[in-house]
Formats: C-alpha cells, sequence, structure tokens
C-alpha cells in the first residue's frame, strides 16, 4: 500500500531592498509521510541538518540566510547548504550557469543585456570544496531516506535590475513586484502536485490580507480565509483533487525549514550575481571596494565607479533600481 504523502514547501527572498544586483525568490518542497506533516523538517532530519551554528558537529547548518552569512563566514555556510540539498537529489552542480539551470532559473536572453553577467560563467564552489558537499549530501540522502522524506525541488526565480525597474513602473509598487513573483512559484507548486500541499511564505512588509492576491494567481482554486492578522495569515486553496494551505508567517524562516533553506538559496544565488557584478567594476576600477547593494554603500560605490560608467556608457536602466 503507497503511502499518503504531503508537500511542506518555503518560500523566501533575497534583495528586496537593495539599490543594485537582482531580487531573487525561491521555494524549495518536501513530500513528507501524512503522519509526519506536523513534525519539524528540523527534527526530521535531525541526523544530517541542524538549526544552529553550535553543536552541529558533522552536519550541516540551515536557518535562516541572515543569520547564516555574514562579510566574516563569507559565503561557505550557504554555499554548503545549497548546494548538498542539490547534490542530494543528484543534480551535479559545478559552475554558476549550471546552478541556474538547476533551479530553473537560467535565462540567458535575459543576462545578455548584462555586460557584468552575460557569457561569464565560472566554477562552483566558490568557498567550500566538493568533497565537503559531497559528504553532507550522502548524509543527508540517508537523513531522509530514514524518514521517508523526499526532498523535491528548489525553483528560484530572479529578477534582474531592468526588469524589476519594468514591473515597478507598471505595477507603481515595489511590494506587488515581490508578490507577483512569489504567484509564479506557488503557480508552479500548484501545477506540480496533487494531493495535499502545505506552504509557508515568509511575510512581506506589512500586508496582512492575501486572499485577492491568490485568487488572482490561482484562478481556478477556491480560496478560503482561515486568518489574517500582523503575524500570520491562513488561506484554503481548494480545487477537485487537491488543496493547499498558505500561510505568511512573519520570520517564517525561524519556524519552517523549507523557507530557511528558501532564504538560503535566495541568498546565495544573489550573492553569486554580486559577486560577478562586483568583479566587472574591480577590473576597471582597481582599488575599488566590493559591494553588496544596499542604499548607503552603494551610492558609494556609484560614486567611485561614475567615470568609468560613463566611459564605457552603462545605462541606469541595468545598473541602478528605480525603488
Amino acid at each position: 500500500m503507497a503511502l499518503i504523502m504531503t508537500i511542506i514547501a518555503g518560500i523566501d527572498e533575497a534583495g528586496y531592498g537593495p539599490l543594485l544586483g537582482p531580487m531573487v525568490v525561491t521555494i524549495t518542497a518536501f513530500d513528507v509521510p501524512d503522519e509526519k506533516a506536523n513534525c519539524s523538517l528540523w527534527d526530521l532530519l535531525n541526523d544530517a541538518v541542524s538549526n544552529d551554528l553550535k553543536g552541529k558537529g558533522q552536519r550541516l547548518t540551515v536557518r535562516d540566510s541572515k543569520k547564516l552569512y555574514n562579510a566574516q563566514k563569507g559565503l561557505k555556510p550557504l554555499e554548503n547548504a545549497a548546494l548538498s540539498f542539490l547534490w542530494s537529489k543528484d543534480l551535479k552542480t559545478t559552475s554558476f550557469y549550471q546552478l541556474l539551470k538547476n533551479l530553473s532559473c537560467h535565462h540567458p536572453e535575459t543576462i545578455a543585456g548584462y555586460p557584468w553577467y552575460a557569457g561569464k560563467d565560472y566554477p562552483l564552489p566558490l568557498a567550500t570544496n566538493t568533497s565537503a558537499v559531497l559528504n553532507y549530501a550522502d548524509l543527508l540522502k540517508y537523513a531522509l531516506d530514514k524518514q521517508g522524506v523526499k526532498f523535491c525541488y528548489a525553483s528560484t526565480c530572479v529578477v534582474t535590475v531592468q526588469e524589476f525597474n519594468e514591473q515597478v513602473r507598471v505595477t507603481g509598487n515595489k511590494s506587488v513586484v515581490l508578490f507577483n513573483t512569489c504567484a509564479a512559484l506557488i503557480s508552479r507548486l500548484w501545477n506540480n502536485f496533487k494531493g495535499n500541499i502545505s506552504l509557508i511564505v515568509d511575510k512581506q512588509g506589512g500586508r496582512n490580507n492575501y486572499a485577492g492576491l491568490l485568487k488572482g494567481c490561482l484562478p481556478k482554486g477556491e480560496v478560503e480565509i482561515l486568518t489574517e492578522g500582523a503575524k500570520v495569515s491562513t488561506y484554503e486553496v481548494v480545487e477537485e483533487q487537491r488543496k493547499m494551505e498558505i500561510s505568511f508567517v512573519e520570520k517564517g524562516e525561524d519556524t519552517c525549514m523549507a523557507v530557511a533553506l528558501a532564504s538560503i538559496f535566495s541568498k546565495y544565488v544573489r550573492e553569486l550575481f554580486m559577486h560577478l557584478e562586483n568583479q566587472y567594476w574591480l577590473r576597471l576600477v582597481p582599488d575599488l571596494k566590493p559591494t553588496a547593494g544596499y542604499y548607503t554603500d552603494a551610492l558609494r560605490f556609484l560614486s567611485q565607479i561614475a567615470d568609468v560608467r560613463k566611459k564605457e556608457a552603462i545605462q541606469d536602466n541595468i545598473l541602478i533600481r528605480i525603488k
């Protein structure tokens, strides 16, 4: 008799606020035996995964990327997690473009207009090493098999600066751009799976009401409001043989491992894009200090590259966000 399974999924973004670089949104999804659907994935995969850097032993750390990444730690903790989960699905990931392909976000025509991205593939891992990734991946396979859990996929949307600006001009609001990007991932999840789905989305800004937006992105589903509030807004979507409970949760990455993992993928991908952008300008301005793209430092960066940017005829619409 086949096990009845529930899809546990999470969505989170990186780069919503900066002035430079892309906004990145990721969904991760796990197939979990029905009787374990209410268990924490951190608990189920405890043999391979920790949600804390302290006492993690040989395990992989999966937690909010803001707590996992800083200038001192560098990319290594993010890279270990992101690449290990992909390798655990036998998705060989040895270069930047291959990573984008494995996350279903490789659009050569989109990045072709950016001199710092186009044709600029480079090897991965960048900060860790392949043997460490393979060891973590083997441990993950063991823990997943032991619990009857399957890592289904990670899928990412990258909104480059020009796309972001165009969408903000059309909608007039960058929070709508963020939701529309999430909506594409929600639709992909909804169309890929039948049965029960439980999705947690990290809450976006001050919005508490999502019913109308959900009806827009899932037009065939019946959307019922279960609860709406400052901390959590939950909805049930039903259509024929499938049902999805979607919760928009404040600090969702602290309560749901799938959201924390989505946060890691989003941050890792954004940082790899920023790595390319910084490398491009460093070749032209050798003493330039790299930037993460956030407002104050981005202004410093733009000031220092101003003369070269004019010489290279780099237009604002591919470099600077309008919001």
